[in-house]
């Protein structure tokens, strides 16, 4: 009695089997309709770019600012000795209540400005008072994707990686993710693409510290970079697909290398780049082999290279494979 409700269960597996394929484009939203949707005019306008156009705040230079560590005595009053240094605000707080924003000031002012607030607790003048400036320091706040999010003191053009450090590094992985710094100094805010400013060591000094300036460490989504910043995509082939920052002039064997190199099984007549182009996404295939087949990398590229080639006649054999199977397992219960 069974036999009947078997065969039909075979039925239908098997036409289940043999109908598999693609879905018709009429039943989902494709790439190219989205992107014709897409405001092209959305991007991250504070990104920048070029490091070189990082501020410098060179009207700054000079300038007393949060952090500066000071000197103080008098060889009267006990009190009136010792180090302090100006806070993240850049108040400098001395003895007896004396309280002083350093922000903006040369040391001729500052000066001027602690011996008028000590005028008047000596009879004799403030002649007698001690007061240099030891070190230049500036206080930055870090925090986001790091380990030990804080208030560091750093030399006026030390650069973020070792700024990054002293926060403990960072909480993430720059070989699989994209990070930016957001940036806070004085009334500028704006930010960076780390993964860049690891790639180029000539931009180790493109900062300049102020004192009381802000870092925040956050994962970049890809799609926000833009054309600025634009990245290649190395989706299967390799050991370590991901994203990768665009390399003006490198070769597609420049992207193989950055993740992680090749797979052994890496069937190299058949690769592909899929492009975004004014027309809608382009998919161009080519023979890795043929020297001058490889098509040259642009920004924003996709690049998928296949690991295990399966003609239409593997996948034939492979189905009739997946029938016999289902049809052995109905003869084996009916056997029972």
């Amino acid at each position: 009695m069974r036999f009947p409700s078997l065969v039909v269960t075979i039925f239908v597996t098997l036409i289940l089997v043999s109908c598999a394929g693609t879905t018709d484009k009429s039943e989902y939203l494709t790439f190219n309709e989205q992107m014709a949707k897409f405001n092209k005019t959305q991007k991250n306008k504070k990104l920048i770019s070029d490091l070189e156009k990082i501020p410098k705040f060179n009207s700054l230079r000079g300038k007393m600012a949060p952090g500066f560590l000071f000197y103080l005595s008098h060889p009267s009053d006990e009190k009136l000795k010792g180090r302090f240094r100006a806070d993240f605000t850049g108040i400098l707080r001395l003895p007896y209540n004396v309280r002083i924003n350093v922000k903006g000031k040369s040391f001729k002012q500052l000066k001027e400005k602690v011996l008028t607030s000590y005028s008047k607790y000596f009879q004799k003048g403030v002649g007698n008072v001690d007061f240099r400036l030891l070190y230049r320091q500036y206080y930055v706040e870090v925090r986001g994707f790091v380990k030990k999010s804080g208030r560091y003191l750093v030399t006026r053009t030390e650069g973020i990686d070792k700024v990054i450090d002293k926060a403990g590094g960072l909480r993430g992985d720059l070989k699989k993710n994209f990070y930016k710094a957001e940036m806070k100094q004085q009334n500028q805010a704006y930010a960076i693409s780390l993964n860049q400013y690891f790639q180029n060591n000539s931009y180790s000094n493109a900062f300049t510290w102020t004192g009381g300036d802000n870092i925040f460490i956050t994962e970049q989504d890809a799609s926000e970079m833009g054309d600025d910043i634009p990245i290649v995509t190395v989706l299967s082939g390799v050991v370590a697909p991901g994203k990768i920052l665009y390399k003006p002039n490198a070769n597609l064997y420049y992207y193989i290398s950055k993740s992680g190199g090749a797979v052994a099984a890496l069937n190299y007549t058949e690769a592909f780049v899929f492009r975004n182009t004014s027309k809608g996404l382009k998919k161009i295939k080519f023979d890795m082999t043929e020297m001058d087949a490889i098509p040259n990398i642009e920004p924003n590229d996709i690049i998928m290279l296949q690991a295990d080639k399966r003609t239409s006649q593997d996948r034939a054999f492979e189905r009739t494979s997946q029938v016999s199977n289902i049809l052995l397992t109905a003869l084996l219960l009916l056997a029972l």
